[in-house]
């Protein structure tokens, strides 16, 4: 028989979580109580004016029917108001905005639109793994570029080989970052536009935790001179209202990037559900106070798990936006083996750093997705862990 799976899916990395999942299991066979903070799934609901919006939608059977492959206009028309209220932006909603099923889904297409067999995408390491490996199943050649504790979780571009530069086609840069948790500066993405247009790169930007920060708003890489003509940035709805399994965002930016993806889309998906795209609109046109209280709960699990962390002995980079926080491994241990320690000695799930990159090496993640009461419980049990 032929092999059956294609190259593609047999070059794969190694599942780096497998040896966690394996160990969950066997802990919740003994009865552990587990405190899972090892995934980014908000716990928290969506706000009942989306739900309530999506039902009416859901009823009425105009949005039974094939959506439109780029979106409706309102929530193209939504999503540019958006961005002209949070970023100052001007959007043209029928070119420069297109709908996607998540911005994960459209994260992973974009290099169909743009990516031939031998170019190279810059990719952060540590950092969200869909950069990579689609960038592989479109024939590119991943380069990884390490962002260090040292340097604020901020790629060295000038440390980019000149054969390297030469042969990018994109270059993906996501801030908030997961999984570091790293903002970056209006004065780094004038370095990053000025490295696009040098070596003739798009930049990618996956702003996907924009609304998820504590003390100052995040800014967009578009709000930076000469970014439209450079960029394109990923938005979702997933973090900022709780609609982590609603399958819903967008893209925008350069037109001729925004076109070129919604381009593949109308080969490969029939767009987003009209009624989920009725409740975005309700989200993004409606009160922000739902927003603003998310960012509070989050502020005070932050500085539960945080503060009490950071009491106990840890190394802990607290976080300044996103709901994630690094910790540092105790000199000697990889973040597997680290993560496994906090598992089985506490019960409390950690993610390796490593699941997004060899530099994530030294760092676990935990996810602030849990109450209070929890993640108090988690400190109390890390406080037992001998270091």
């Amino acid at each position: 028989m032929k092999t059956v799976l294609a190259d593609r899916i047999r070059d794969l990395p190694p599942y780096l979580f497998a040896k966690i999942d394996e160990l969950k299991n066997e802990q919740r066979k003994k009865g552990t109580d587990l405190i899972d903070l090892g995934i980014g799934d908000p716990d928290l609901p969506t706000p009942p004016h989306i739900v309530e919006a999506l039902a009416v939608a859901a009823r009425d059977p105009g949005t039974h029917r094939y959506p439109s492959y780029v979106g409706m206009a309102a929530f193209r028309a939504a999503a540019a108001a958006f961005m002209k209220k949070r970023f100052a932006l001007t959007l043209d909603p029928g070119k420069e905005v297109v709908c996607v099923i998540g911005s994960k889904e459209a994260i992973a297409h974009f290099p169909f639109a743009c990516v031939n067999p031998g170019d190279v995408v810059l990719c952060p390491d540590p950092g969200y793994p869909v950069y990579a490996t689609l960038t592989r199943f479109a024939g590119g050649e991943p380069y990884f570029v390490p962002l260090r504790r040292e340097a604020g979780f901020l790629p060295d571009l000038d440390a980019i080989p000149a054969d390297i530069a030469r042969r990018a086609k994109i270059l993906w840069i996501n801030y908030p970052n997961n999984p570091t948790a790293a903002l970056a500066t209006p004065d780094f993405y004038k370095k990053v536009v000025a490295f696009a247009q040098k070596h003739d790169v798009i930049v990618a930007s996956d702003l996907a935790y924009s609304e998820m920060y504590y003390e100052s708003p995040p800014p967009s890489f578009l709000e930076t001179p000469g970014a439209m003509d450079v960029g394109i940035e990923f938005h979702s709805l997933s973090k900022t209202y709780n609609m982590t399994g609603w399958r819903v965002g967008w893209a925008c930016g350069n037109a001729t990037l925004v076109g070129a993806l919604g381009q593949v889309k109308t080969n490969v998906d029939s767009g987003c559900f009209d009624a989920v795209q009725h409740a975005a609109i309700a989200a993004l046109s409606g009160d922000q106070a739902c927003v603003a209280a998310q960012r509070a709960i989050y502020k005070e699990r932050r500085e539960i798990l945080c503060g009490g962390l950071a009491a106990a002995g840890f190394d802990v980079l607290t976080p300044k936006a996103s709901f994630y926080t690094l910790i540092a491994n105790p000199k000697g241990t990889t973040s597997i083996d680290f993560a496994a320690r906090l598992l089985t000695e506490t019960g409390v799930v950690a993610t390796p750093a490593t699941g997004f990159g060899a530099a994530g090496e030294g760092f676990v993640r935990l996810t602030l997705c849990a109450d209070k009461a929890r993640l108090a419980e988690a400190v109390a049990r890390l406080r037992k862990l001998k270091l």
